[in-house]
């Protein structure tokens, strides 16, 4: 008979094994998406150049990521995703799977430390959600740039 087990530990090797095969089968939802954005990433460059400036600066005084971005041609994008870029995302799964790989130790690490706190805390709509929710993006923040 089965029996139904909570997961409360994340398998790194599992990780690593099922992270090219899903890149490469989003490859298609990367296109679609790419190609029919729910807003153009050029749609508003001044204010994107704000955001940008915290790691930019010097790109930011010469005032060249509005200018840039500003001046891309959509059409020229488009053709050069529907020609070779989702082709080279989905390779992209099998050409950095070991790359990945070496990291999935600390990464299921990690995300089984953060899934503890958040498994612990009290679940319900509102304010108990978003708790829980609060508790995942914060405690996967703190691990950002160590893994």
């Amino acid at each position: 008979m089965a029996t139904i087990t909570p997961t409360n530990q994340i398998n790194a090797a599992r990780m690593a094994t099922n992270w090219g095969p899903g890149v490469t089968n989003n490859a298609q939802k990367w296109k679609n998406k790419t190609l029919a954005p729910r807003q153009f990433f050029n749609h508003d460059p001044v204010g994107a150049q704000a955001n940008w400036s915290a790691g930019v600066n010097r790109a930011l005084s010469a005032g060249t990521y509005a200018s840039k971005i500003g001046s891309v041609d959509m059409n020229l994008m488009a053709n050069a995703i529907d020609t070779y870029g989702a082709q080279n995302y989905g390779n992209s799964g099998t050409q950095k799977a070991a790359k990945y790989a070496a990291k999935t130790n600390a990464l299921a690490a990690a995300e089984t430390a953060v899934l503890a706190t958040v498994i612990s805390m009290p679940k319900g709509k509102g304010a108990n959600n978003e708790q829980r929710m609060l508790a995942w993006s914060r405690g996967m923040a703190a691990y950002k740039g160590k893994i």
